[in-house]
Parts: structure tokens; sequence; C-alpha cells
């Protein structure tokens, strides 16, 4: 066996050695550096001029110009109506219930009677008196006579008269009473409840019907601290209710002392409900939203969507000065179905309306308005945006 073949047969069984070999060749071979020609290349693309990725890319937004208009600041309260008052009726005398004379839910005008009570004895008891008032007034006439001749005294003169008082006192309460067996509406409204029918027995103080008065319907709410210094009694308020329907009303009252667990005021408004037709007169219990205008400031109305947050968490609007981004923030003061009010934007912005999640405050972008633009703009916004695009 030869030396050179006793060397490949050494190595081949050990397959490390090779491996180890070849891994300190790769290494060495890297360490050497990159080849001249490599080097002449890398400095040769450093001199080439890479203008795609240089170039920054603009973005673009889509953007409207809005202008302000005068509008009222609002004070947007929840309340609910309720009467303008509401009486129980109750019994002054006891007895049985012998007529009903008005419905449930019926109109009813003052004075009108609602139910009837038993007389029983107080007839008699009444006549009783009367003809006795008549022995009292004879008995009080003999002893005046005799008091001026002298022979009677003061004193009996005294007890005459008291005796011929309490007569008439009497027939004072038995009429009053007979009087209140007839139970009778205090107000116009409506008789809201009746606690009592026929064949029922009452005593002194028992229910014996309800009435409301729903004309003016009242709202009661409640403001807070900073919002009751810029109310006034007297000031326009605008109601709607849960179903639409909108009335215009009046405050009527503000109270001069707070709630110390809520720290809040109580206020009413007023709203006419004269309707004769009970189905479209309004109903005391009912959701109702109140709006109570204020002083009158310039606008910009805008959809919700608009609204964006700085860094800081502050709510407001992007728009486009010169191609710059700006963030305004805003005071919303007033909200309707189809958008709301802002003031802090001036008489006019130019809003983004698309793209603006892709932009923030300062970035230079390439404004295109919609086509919704005012004709007398068209011309100076399209300049600002060659301006920009030529930038």
């Amino acid at each position: 066996m030869t030396k050179s073949s006793f060397n490949l047969s050494w190595l081949t069984q050990r397959p490390y050695i090779i491996a180890m070999i070849i891994s300190l060749v790769l290494v060495l071979w890297m360490a050497s550096g990159p080849s001249a020609a490599e080097q002449k290349a890398a400095i040769q693309a450093e001199k080439t001029p890479q203008s795609s990725t240089n170039a920054k890319v603009k973005a673009q937004v889509k953007v409207e110009t809005r202008y302000g208009s005068n509008v009222h600041k609002t004070i947007e309260l929840y309340g609910r109506t309720e009467p303008d008052r509401i009486a129980t009726l109750k019994a002054e005398v006891r007895g049985k219930i012998i007529k009903v004379l008005a419905k449930r839910g019926a109109k009813v005008k003052k004075g009108q009677a609602i139910a009837q009570i038993a007389l029983n004895d107080l007839p008699a008891q009444l006549t009783r008196s009367q003809a006795l008032l008549t022995q009292r007034e004879v008995e009080y006439q003999g002893a005046l006579k005799l008091s001026k001749k002298g022979y009677q005294g003061k004193v009996q003169l005294a007890q005459a008269f008291a005796a011929l008082e309490s007569v008439k006192s009497d027939i004072q309460g038995l009429e009053l009473d007979i009087a209140n067996t007839l139970i009778k509406a205090p107000f116009d409204g409506i008789l809201n409840t009746r606690y009592v029918e026929v064949g029922d027995y009452v005593a002194s103080g028992d229910d014996i019907a309800m009435v409301a008065d729903l004309d003016p319907l009242i709202i009661r709410a409640h403001v807070t601290e900073q919002q009751i210094a810029k109310l006034s009694v007297g000031q326009a308020a605008q109601v709607t209710l849960l179903k639409g329907q909108t009335r215009q009303g009046k405050v009527r009252y503000i109270a001069s002392v707070g709630d110390d667990a809520t720290n809040t005021f109580k206020i009413e408004v007023t709203i006419p409900n004269d309707s004769m037709d009970n189905k479209a007169q309004l109903l005391a219990g009912l959701s109702s939203e109140l709006s109570i205008a204020l002083e009158e400031v310039s606008a910009i109305k805008i959809s919700p969507a608009l609204l964006a947050l700085d860094e800081q968490g502050n709510i407001g609007v992007k728009s486009v000065q010169n191609a710059i981004v700006q963030f305004t923030p805003i005071n919303i003061i007033k909200s309707e179905s189809d958008g709301i009010w802002l003031t802090g934007l001036g008489d006019k912005a130019e809003i983004i309306t698309l793209g603006q999640g892709f932009v923030r405050a300062g970035d230079r972008v390439e404004a295109i308005y919609s086509d919704n633009k005012l004709s007398d703009n068209i011309g100076n916004e399209a300049d600002a945006s060659n301006t920009a695009t030529d930038e």
C-alpha cells in the first residue's frame, strides 16, 4: 500500500477533519473582504443618484371649502312633561256616593260636579237649627229691652246674644256640609282618576278624584352651575317629544337653590296645550328634549365623521392651508340629525374630507377639491392647488 493511498484512506475514515478544513477556508475567504471589482461596483452605485428612493411621495387628500353661518349656541336638556297643577279631591263629609257625574279621562270645567254624596239627615238638622234661630232672636230682643229698662243685667243679655250667635254658626256649618256633598272640579282640567263608584261609602278625608291641568304643559329639567348663569325667565325654548313632535315654549321658572345631591338647578318650561281634541292634546309624563337658544355665533357645519384627535387627545378638525395640513381644536355648539355645528374654524375652512387618517399636522399634501365647491372660489383654490403641486 502506498503512502498517498494510506493518507486518503485515513481521511475518509475521519470526515470531521474534512469539514473543519472546509470551514477554515471559508472563514479566511470572508475575512479577506470584497474583491476589487466588487469595491468598484459599490463606489459607482454610491455616485449614481437614486431619484426614485430620494423623491418624497406627496399625499393626496380630498378637500371641501366650508363657510360659517350665524347660529345660536344652545343648551340641550332632557326632561318629562308634567301637568301645570294637580288636585286630589277628598270627601269633607261622610256618607254614601249616590251619583257619579263625570267619566274618567273627561275634560271638566271649574265648578263642574263630579260626584254626589248622600245628604242623610243634614236637611233635617238645618230645619231644626233655623227654627231655633227664630227662638233665639226673640229671646235676645226681649233681653235687650229689659236691659234698657234696667230690669235685667248685662250677664243675661250676653247669654242671650251668645245663644243667638251659636245657632247662626250651626246653620252656616250645616249649609257648608250640604254644599260639600257635591264634589266639584276646582279648575279646568282632565278628570284623570276617579276613586269612587255609586254605592261606595266615604268618610271625611277619603279620596274622591284627581284633576290635572294640562294647559299649559310643563317640562321640568335640571341645569348645571355653568348653564344656569346663561338662562333667564321668559327665554324661548324648543321642546322635542319622543315621537318627533316639536313645540315652542318659554322658561317660566328657575330655581334659586340647587339640589345638594346633584348640584343642579331645576327649571320649568311651559308650552301651550289648549287643543279641544283629547287625542291631539299632549300628555303628561312624556320624555322630551329641551333646546334653549343662547347667543348667536359664527359656526361651520360638518359631519361627525370628519372629527379627529391630535397626539394630546384634543378633538378637532384637519384642514389644508397653503398645502400644509393644519389641526384646529374646535367646540361643538349644536348637533342636528345631519351634522354638527363647530366654532374655532373661523368663517371659512378648507376641511379634509377624505384621507385625513393618513396625514398629520404639518404634512405637505396635494389638495384635491371636490366638485361642489362654490364657483367664486374655484380660481383661487385651483391656484393654491397648483402651487402645492409645483412645489
